[in-house]
């Protein structure tokens, strides 16, 4: 404790001793401003508990947990944009038993409209995504022991993309906005002076970073699981499914005799398809709960000085929510 007051002191002090000779002007606001930034730092790892560096297993947790994180973020807007392509396919169907051009043409333009708004919405998840995935990367980055070399470069670099990516989605106001608590953290544990290289001050930055981050972490998965589980989007794939049904059906009395074996084997396919998107919408939702609890555990047990062996459960019940998703995924939705 006694050595990290005197570090306390140094990240204050040093530069006005080295600088005694400079005039007045050289104190100026700018200045101040960054003797500030450090001395914010400097408390910030003086206020989280001085323990040794973390150990191969802690460090090989922190990187098995932003690993499933970086996989899942795959998925809540290939649900969308699956979903998208189905209405498509169904819609065709429709559209096909029309018998004026003009209707025909005005049936397929509005499949077309409808189709953008479902992948524009997907857009907008992986936004979200993107900020989960430059969340999970500065994890990677902090434990990864190969980076140790450029962490602070690299570190730093993905805190500035994870800023500007919060304020990009908050401007939209799509759903609720993220809290904003972590922007610019990256830079104050820069901004302390070290360079990441010893591994203490690494798991300090490790400790900060998912103690703060947690509250990100929350926002985006209440976020998430209130889209995922809401009546929208149920309704959305349940409409999905019966109307392939009703539109088919359409489709086979109009063409009566005339209607090829090779749609019956695409309808099966599509029906296929239609009813595992709605095992996905869960499969997401499960792992949004998984991942939500993995991390608020670990932010707790950091600061208590926890092996990190006793939340090895959540984080493995996250990844398996996050495999379960990769099969149920494993055959491509699109190739319908």
């Amino acid at each position: 404790m006694i050595s990290q007051f005197y570090f306390l002191y140094l990240a204050t002090k040093q530069p006005f001793m080295k600088n005694k000779k400079r005039n007045s002007s050289y104190l100026s606001s700018s200045y101040c401003g960054r003797n500030t930034f450090i001395l914010s730092a400097a408390i910030l790892f003086l206020i989280i508990p001085s323990c040794s560096s973390l150990s191969k297993n802690q460090i090989k947790t922190v990187e098995t947990f932003a690993a499933s994180c970086d996989s899942f973020t795959a998925y809540p807007s290939m649900l969308f944009r699956e979903m998208s392509v189905l209405r498509v396919e169904r819609g065709i169907y429709f559209a096909s038993t029309l018998t004026t051009p003009d209707l025909r043409l005005g049936e397929l333009n509005e499949i077309y409209d409808e189709s953008g708004k479902d992948t524009a919405l997907a857009k907008k998840l992986d936004l979200s995504m993107k900020i989960l995935q430059r969340y999970s990367h500065a994890l990677k980055s902090l434990s990864h022991q190969n980076r140790v070399n450029d962490a602070g470069r690299e570190f730093r670099s993905l805190g500035r993309s994870l800023d500007s990516l919060v304020y990009t989605f908050n401007g939209l106001k799509l759903i609720k906005p993220l809290p904003t608590s972590l922007l610019g953290l990256s830079g104050r544990i820069i901004g302390y002076g070290a360079e990441l290289i010893l591994s203490n001050s690494r798991s300090k930055a490790l400790r900060i970073y998912i103690t703060e981050g947690d509250t990100l972490v929350s926002s985006l998965c209440d976020n998430l699981s209130s889209l995922l589980t809401g009546p929208e989007v149920k309704a959305i794939i349940e409409n999905e499914q019966q109307g392939l049904k009703a539109n088919y059906l359409s489709y086979l009395r109009s063409k009566g005799s005339d209607a090829e074996i090779s749609e019956d084997r695409r309808y099966i396919s599509m029906l296929e398809k239609a009813y595992k998107i709605d095992k996905i919408r869960k499969g997401s939702s499960s792992a949004v709960n998984a991942l939500r609890r993995a991390h608020n555990k670990l932010a707790k047990d950091v600061t208590r000085k926890k092996k990190f062996t006793e939340i090895y459960d959540e984080i493995t019940a996250f990844n398996q929510e996050v495999e379960k998703l990769a099969k149920a995924t494993k055959t491509k939705l699109s190739a319908l």
